[in-house]
């Protein structure tokens, strides 16, 4: 039985001797924060011992910052820890995280470390965490245990693998550090908010096995200077620890948290939980597949009249599972017929993207696109465990009865594989599709008198507010103006609410009065304005889970955009993670802006500064996803030649190489009127 006070006194000693010792550059890559804990705490930018002894020395000698620079000393002598673990996580990876962390789909973090003492209590206990919609950390012996127990670790099963050694969950809290000042607007240095923020918001816990070294103990105890609880299961007495049985950790943790989640299960012979929903099957895992352009598949969700729909029902037309062949490519059709009578025709497309969610919640299911360019695929370890096609409408009638119960009073779904048919139901599709987009085809924000909001991530950037226009989707790419109406209409008091548009102040920065009183309220008065179509002047404010970011390039009269996948230099001097350290939070700044990938092909794209003619740098990968939708923008506005003007990485990385190019191609923002 482990003493905790003497082990953190005896940790603290150890730590203390590994800080006098430590040696070297200190610095993990894709990072803006340096190393975070420290950054966050003290201010300091720790990049070698000297600058980590000042920053442990700025702090009070806080074990949180001398931990996170022991471990950071230890991976530089002998190396990241590789294989299946992640080690330090990566600035883009945390904020692909950010709209997760704010839409229910993740209630909270939390973190394993030590060692079980039965193999079958880590499974069962990740299992439930993934089933309660926990992000987990893992750190040490419980990783190999979990892998020999055949369970799937990565950061797409929200089970992330830090490292090896217990003393690896330090970027547990590395995270919290950065979640605080990405998506919190902490400020570098603020420790007292810091803290403040951490403890109210980042809804985390620790789980803590037996066997943790008095170094491990004292770092593990230095968690709870966030707010954060910690949990042992046995082997550890004395301290502010809470003693759990095994089976009873999650539930305790979760209700110390303050969260509450009741979890349904969907009887079906696999896993159902977003926890799944970031998973990938490969082809070599794959049994089956469908669509993908290898075989036509659709999806289509239809409002009928109760007697037309029987809760619950599913039927199969066409061949089974066991009718199929390995690795094939089959026909499919998703046909989701619902019934409420709250439920109206024009929440039909919304909620038909939920399909996507839903069949990714499966633990052997995929599916990735919508409408008639799906594509699903089931896994053989899932065929093994008895799934069958008919599995996958029992879930999608469960889920949606389950996330939408005020809204569906009866699901039934109809899952058609017989080839013939499968293309007569397509033409039916189509034309529903076509009357959709015939109703939002054209639709500008002139024509609207209200737009929406979305505060979702205010639970992390208390003062961020975005505002939703039809020419404008919100900066995460998940919610357009349609979204925004409906949710409205579905949940009158959550997050998206109506924003009038009245009294026009400036037509071409889009800013009003109705849009400014509106976010000077809901920021709780930190943003007094809001010009919606500039990144030059009083842009909206970021929190952190935006797609790409606009900025200004002064000295090209232009304004380049980024993407978070792309990792490397920018024309700025500045990469995508070192950008958007300097924004985010729910600050304004001018000259830059968090925005979607979408609002690239809007007629309103910054048009303040005129518009898509001042766009002078993206990177080749994000061209390429938007060639043909932008090629068509381009050639609707006269400026066909455009696109092959605006640089890529491979033909400039820096300013002056852009200032060649540009030149070279004459490229129209060298002939706009100037910036500034």
């Amino acid at each position: 039985m482990i003493d905790i006070p003497g082990a953190v006194e005896a940790g603290s000693t150890a730590l203390e001797a590994a800080m006098a010792a430590l040696a070297g550059p200190l610095a993990y890559e894709e990072t803006a924060y340096h190393l975070p804990i420290s950054f966050a705490v003290t201010g300091e930018a720790v990049s070698d011992a000297d600058s980590a002894r000042a920053a442990w020395s700025a702090s009070a000698r806080n074990p949180l910052v001398a931990w996170e620079c022991v471990v950071a000393g230890r991976t530089a002598a002998t190396g990241p820890a590789g294989g299946a673990f992640t080690g330090f996580i990566p600035d883009a990876e945390i904020r692909k995280l950010g709209y997760s962390l704010v839409d229910g789909s993740i209630l909270g973090l939390c973190l394993i470390v030590g060692t079980p003492r039965h193999r079958e209590t880590a499974p069962a206990l990740c299992r439930e965490l993934q089933e309660k919609y926990m992000l987990t950390f893992l750190a040490g012996p419980v990783v190999p245990m979990l892998q020999e127990a055949n369970v799937r670790v990565g950061l797409e099963y929200r089970l992330v693998p830090l490292g090896p050694a217990p003393s690896h969950g330090v970027h547990f809290a590395d995270i919290l550090a950065r979640v605080a000042m990405m998506f919190g607007g902490v400020a570098p240095g603020d420790a007292a908010r810091l803290l403040a923020y951490a403890a109210e918001r980042a809804k985390a816990m620790v789980i803590v096995f037996p066997d943790l070294t008095d170094e491990e103990v004292a770092c593990v105890d230095a968690l709870r200077m966030l707010g954060v609880p910690v949990l042992h299961t046995g082997g550890y007495s004395g301290g502010e620890w809470v003693a759990t049985g095994g089976q009873d950790a999650v539930r305790t943790g979760m209700d110390l948290l303050g969260i509450r989640v009741t979890v349904t299960a969907i009887p079906i012979p696999m896993g159902c939980s977003p926890a799944f929903e970031g998973k990938s099957i490969r082809k070599e895992e794959m049994y089956v597949e469908f669509g993908g352009n290898r075989s036509p598949a659709f999806e289509l969700l239809r409002m009928r009249d109760p007697g037309e729909v029987e809760d619950g029902r599913v039927n199969v037309i066409g061949p089974e599972v066991e009718d199929l062949r390995e690795g094939s490519a089959v026909p499919l059709a998703i046909l989701v017929d619902v019934a409420g009578k709250n439920f109206r025709k024009d929440y039909e497309p919304v909620l038909e993207r939920r399909i996507h969610n839903f069949v990714n919640y499966g633990e052997g299911s995929w599916h990735t696109a919508q409408r008639d360019l799906i594509w699903v695929r089931l896994s053989k370890e899932a065929v093994r465990n008895g799934i069958r096609i008919e599995h996958l409408g029992k879930l999608l009638a469960a889920k949606f009865r389950m996330d939408f119960p005020d809204l569906l009073d009866a699901v039934q779904v109809t899952l058609v594989t017989d080839g013939a048919e499968v293309e007569r139901l397509k033409q039916e599709a189509e034309a529903v599709y076509e009357e959709r987009d015939a109703r939002v085809r054209g639709m500008r924000d002139d024509d609207v008198d209200v737009f929406y909001s979305c505060t979702l991530c205010q639970t992390f950037a208390p003062d961020h507010v975005c505002v939703i226009t039809p020419e404008r989707p919100a900066l995460c790419g998940a919610i357009s103006w349609l979204d925004g109406r409906i949710a409205h209409e579905i949940s009158p008091a959550g997050a998206n609410q109506p924003v009038l548009k009245e009294g026009l102040l400036d037509r071409d920065g889009g800013e009003f009065e109705g849009v400014n009183r509106f976010v000077r309220k809901a920021s709780h008065g930190a943003v007094e304005r809001v010009r919606l179509y500039s990144v030059v002047e009083y842009p909206m404010t970021c929190c952190g889970c935006f797609e790409a970011i606009a900025l200004v390039l002064p000295e090209v009269n232009g304004i380049m955009v980024v993407n978070r996948e792309y990792k490397g230099e920018t024309p700025s001097g500045m990469t995508f993670s070192t950008l958007a350290g300097t924004i985010g939070g729910g600050a304004q700044t001018p000259g830059f802006a968090g925005i979607s990938k979408g609002y690239l092909l809007s007629d309103r794209f910054l048009q303040a500064e005129g518009g898509i003619e001042r766009l002078v740098w993206i990177p080749a990968a994000l061209k390429e996803e938007l060639g043909p939708r932008l090629r068509a923008k381009l050639e609707e506005k006269g400026l066909a030649d455009l696109f092959a003007k605006i640089a890529t990485e491979e033909e400039a990385t820096t300013i002056e190489e852009l200032m060649v190019y540009l030149e070279q191609v004459n490229h129209p923002a060298l002939g706009m009127k100037e910036l500034f």
